[in-house]
């Protein structure tokens, strides 16, 4: 019974984006004949009979097919892989032998009703490409072509509101599941027994914000395959949705950040969107699905919810930064129908409740943070994305007429400029700049005026 629960297990999570979940055979045996190759530019792809030309590997009842796509450099780009074409016993890997990390494994489940899926994201002129199939079946070219990836528009910004929550909020959540991803943000953890070496994240950097982190406890930290975990965000739907909303409702977050493991590579991949799904991949523990599912009762199933990161200034500073990670954002899917997407979306769902409430609470997106990443350089990189969304949160606090800067302006802002009036309050030199709103240096009924018509009108 446990080995059928994990074999169910393993296929259930091809879409989720915890890694790893398989391993090319291409590491275990010994590819001693010459390896196919083939020059291909972006936007080309192969033969519909390209694997007659290939001998493959014979492996029990398996056929394994492998061979080399060359480019002329290493754009990022995806591979377009189609329905159609996919047999049923196939599982496909696409390896990058500069590397050694891979994205896959795809399979049939893969597609979940779809004519094609894009894979991950790569960065690199030199990809084997690993086919295993059943022996009896003669290999269709599931490969469509190669996709140079297109940024595509996005409702990214973010909606602007009137506040009713007068308490300073300057809290930011970030989560993990998985290492290196817990790695990279352990040190924000006020848990002395996750974080013995002590909470990093108290006005962190001197910008204004507390820090803190939230992740499930393995028994080996370095883990691969991790299973369930226990403590904080365990790797279970019921358990995560619990401790969510119990760390939203003591901590109140102006932000938040939530990542996870992703493909077998050095990719920093911000996802774009994430969806209101009936089916998940199973857990380890009943029930192994979300309940209720779809998770969230009040859209409808599949409605999509988008991050409100600061996701090109984040991939921009990631990519200049030396660290050799290979930064991108995930326009063409959503984040991995797992424990990833489940949390993801628990991030944006909460940030769009938070706005019908008409309380503060600016980004919410999820990062991937590629297997293969060290955890210095994952704890680097999160620091680096933290300080391009703090940027974008000062942007709010700094809004002319934001007196009391909680992000938004309301009815507290006029009564503060009002006290100021009547001589009943201080305010500092921030406070009186955002004051004064028709930059006449001086704070006056005027300026009452002016914030009471951006009130009516946000």
């Amino acid at each position: 019974m446990r080995r059928n629960i994990f074999i169910l297990y393993l296929l259930g999570i091809i879409k989720a984006q915890e890694l790893p979940y398989g391993m090319p055979r291409y590491f275990e045996i010994e590819v001693n004949q010459p390896i196919k190759r083939s020059a291909i530019r972006i936007q080309e792809g192969l033969k519909n009979h390209f694997f007659d030309e290939i001998n493959p590997i014979i492996e029990g009842n398996q056929h394994l097919y492998y061979f080399e796509i060359i480019l002329e450099k290493d754009d990022p780009i995806h591979f377009k892989i189609f329905d159609s074409t996919f047999h049923k016993s196939s599982t496909l890997y696409f390896i990058d032998i500069q590397n050694n990390g891979w994205v896959g494994p795809y399979t049939k489940d893969s597609f979940s009703n779809n004519d094609f899926i894009l894979t991950g994201r790569m960065k690199t002129k030199n990809i084997v490409v690993e086919l295993s199939i059943s022996k009896n079946i003669k290999p269709k070219n599931p490969l469509g072509y190669i996709i140079h990836p297109k940024k595509m528009s996005s409702s990214n910004s973010m909606s602007k509101q009137k506040s009713i929550n007068r308490e300073p909020n300057n809290k930011i959540l970030l989560t993990g599941y998985w290492p290196p991803s817990n790695e990279g943000i352990r040190s924000f953890s006020q848990n002395h027994l996750l974080n013995p070496n002590g909470w990093i994240g108290g006005n962190w950097e001197n910008r204004g914000y507390d820090i803190v982190s939230y992740f499930p406890i393995f028994t080996d930290p370095d883990c691969e395959s991790c299973g369930q975990g226990y403590g904080d965000l365990e790797v279970d739907y019921q358990d995560t949705s619990e401790d969510w909303w119990n760390i939203i409702d003591s901590i109140n977050p102006i932000a938040i950040i939530t990542f996870s493991r992703g493909y077998i590579d050095y990719s920093w991949e911000l996802e774009w969107q994430y969806f209101n799904y009936f089916y998940w991949t199973a857990d380890f523990t009943e029930p192994f699905y979300p309940t209720p599912a779809p998770p969230d009762s009040s859209l409808p199933i599949n409605t999509r919810r988008y991050s409100s990161l600061p996701m090109d200034s984040i991939v921009s500073q990631i990519a200049s930064s030396g660290l050799g990670l290979t930064p991108y954002i995930d326009y063409t899917q959503g984040a991995g129908a797992y424990l990833s997407e489940f949390m993801g979306y628990h991030g944006v769902w909460h940030k769009a409740k938070m706005d019908s409430a008409n309380i503060p609470c600016i980004v919410a997106g999820h990062v991937h943070v590629g297997g293969l990443i060290d955890w210095d350089t994952a704890q680097q990189a999160v620091a680096i994305t933290l300080r391009e969304v703090i940027k974008v949160v000062d942007e709010y606090r700094s809004l002319p007429g934001d007196v009391d800067q909680d992000g938004v302006l309301s009815i507290y802002d006029m009564l503060e400029i009002l006290d100021y009036i009547l001589s009943n309050e201080i305010l500092d030199n921030g406070q009186l700049d955002r004051a004064d709103i028709n930059l006449d240096t001086h704070i006056d009924v005027f300026d009452l005026l002016l914030l009471s018509n951006l009130i009516l009108d946000w």
